[in-house]
């Protein structure tokens, strides 16, 4: 029972580093050559243009063009309009009618400050510019006219739209047209293109980065490009002139940060995604992320933008499934439930650390029956060891009959070996599960818990409550019964080392400690119980 225990208790630990070794560990040394590469490149030739792909390409120089012909004046100077929505501080540029900041209202920086989405861009690159031909260099440089400076929304004028428009001395024209709605993320947008010579193709982009990175992949998040295609999620990881494309039945594309994503979603006009590492990246995370427009004369396409925080009920209302930008995993299917049982007792305690208790009382509640029958179990073999020791002593020289009274014995106490680790297998995947709830979901993110506990998505920076969960681990291996090889039990005691250890050295959110350690306080209570209602049996009478 022990061996089995040590093996359950084992393949756990093999999984936490192999996850971190053979998964996460190749996808992070893959994004550093890709920055290698990027930097050995510049340094060779520093004056060579970037031309990863079509669509993504990095335009040429900007070229002067006369003034437009038409009956509207172009402006002469850059023109910036701020947008506030409530929930987020829009501000864009009309050279290019590009977005130079989105700022989260109801989100903070490490330093305190609102967050900021937009990071990085240029005169080449800004979000929501166009990408993939010199027609694209020359609406991305060129001054757009609006009439509009400012835009405050609030619940008396819940929506407002901004419309930007460009005429090129040939004919050229585009527009695009912004639609914002009260506390919201979401943003609509229209854009038409007329091209009188030879249409060349286009695309509407974002890049080169998203702010609120925080720079690290354990536990699987990944941060760069996704994609969701054909209802499956898609780590997009371009090399160097090699584009990662994606056709039909692209849903969305994104930069995506732990808790925070820049989506754009085509409706209509446009399709699918091309995703590329840009020329000169400086950073692992410079990327062109687009969505190819219908390549003719006259072109109107339809897009949703999404740039927020990674909140599940507001990606779901899209209706593309962006809520599964949430990414939980191999053990989706557990870590979900959990959340929202977990959301329903935030709503009631107003607190995630004590929402986390509640949800392990619950959990612990749920396999009482099985936990129960396994400690009664480990409790009746230990008490059995005398009599079993007295049937190998008796029946010594006869295996076969020995083996056949000590199956006897256990049908008759109504025990099974295998029961000792089966409810410690079973929970692994609700701990996973946990794991990767507690690392992605936006909720736990600077959320308090109590004194020094001011994150609950980070790591105790005391390691108070993971040395406490080590400790009840430890008191709690002491309280279960062995029935084994002396050395085995030895070795259980070392688990909890091991595991606090482990704790400490791959950082993992103080809610799945907390957790760990309130299920393991309640174990013990229920152990006690237990080894006080087993009865020893009586020895055989020896013939």
């Amino acid at each position: 029972m022990e061996k089995n225990a040590i093996i359950a208790a084992a393949l756990s630990l093999a999984i936490l580093i192999g996850w971190q070794f053979l998964v996460l560990r190749p996808m992070e040394e893959k994004r550093s050559d890709q920055k290698r590469a990027a930097e050995s490149q510049k340094k060779a030739a520093p004056s060579r243009p970037a031309t990863s792909a079509p669509l993504t390409a990095k335009p040429p120089s900007p070229q002067k063009e006369s003034a437009p012909a038409t009956t509207a004046p172009a402006p002469s100077e850059e023109i910036r309009v701020t947008v506030q929505t409530g929930k987020a501080a829009l501000v864009f540029t009309n050279q290019g009618a590009g977005l130079l900041s989105a700022t989260l209202t109801d989100y903070r920086s490490e330093n305190g400050k609102e967050l900021e989405l937009v990071l990085a861009g240029s005169a080449e690159l800004r979000p929501l510019f166009f990408t993939g031909s010199e027609i694209a260099t020359r609406l991305n440089q060129g001054l757009y006219r609006t009439d509009t400076r400012t835009i405050s929304l609030s619940a008396s004028k819940p929506e407002a739209t901004l419309h930007f428009v460009y005429s090129g001395p040939d004919g050229l024209m585009a527009e695009k047209i912004f639609t914002f709605r009260h506390n919201s993320y979401a943003v609509g947008m229209k854009v038409r293109i007329a091209q009188p010579k030879t249409p060349q193709s286009l695309g509407l982009a974002w890049g080169p980065r998203l702010g609120g990175a925080d720079g690290n992949t354990y536990g699987g998040v990944v941060e760069g490009p996704m994609s969701y295609v054909k209802n499956k999620l898609h780590y997009d990881a371009p090399e160097k002139g090699k584009p990662v494309v994606h056709g039909e039945g692209t849903e969305w594309v994104s930069l995506q940060a732990k808790y925070f994503i820049a989506a754009l979603v085509p409706r209509a006009g446009a399709g699918g995604a091309e995703v590329s590492l840009l020329g000169d990246a400086k950073e692992i995370n410079d990327y062109v992320v687009a969505v190819p427009l219908k390549t003719d004369a006259r072109t109107e396409a339809v897009f949703d933008l999404f740039v927020g925080p990674k909140e599940p009920a507001r990606l779901a209302k899209l209706g593309v499934g962006m809520e599964n930008a949430l990414d939980y995993g191999m053990f989706s299917i557990i870590a979900r439930p959990l959340m929202v049982a977990l959301r329903f007792f935030h709503a009631i305690v107003g607190n995630w650390g004590f929402a986390i208790i509640l949800l392990t009382i619950l959990i612990k509640i749920i396999f009482y029956p099985l936990t129960h029958v396994s400690m009664r179990n480990m409790k009746e073999m230990q008490r059995l060891q005398p009599k079993m020791a007295q049937l190998k002593e008796i029946y010594k020289d006869d295996k076969t009959k020995m083996n056949e009274q000590v199956m006897s014995l256990y049908r008759e106490h109504k025990v099974n070996p295998m029961m000792g680790c089966l409810p410690m297998v079973i929970q692994i995947p609700v701990f996973f599960g946990l794991y990767n709830a507690l690392l992605v979901s936006i909720e736990l993110r600077n959320a308090p818990f109590f004194w020094w506990v001011t994150d609950m998505s980070k790591p105790d920076p005391f390691h108070v409550y993971t040395i406490l969960m080590g400790a009840s681990m430890f008191l709690q291996q002491k309280m279960t019964p062995t029935a084994g090889d002396p050395s085995q039990a030895k070795m259980m005691l070392m688990m909890p080392v091991i595991f606090t250890g482990m704790f400490i050295y791959y950082p993992v959110p103080v809610g799945l400690v907390i957790y760990w350690l309130v299920n393991n306080v309640l174990s013990i209570v229920q152990q006690y119980f237990v080894n006080r209602s087993v009865k020893a049996p009586k020895l055989a009478e020896e013939n």
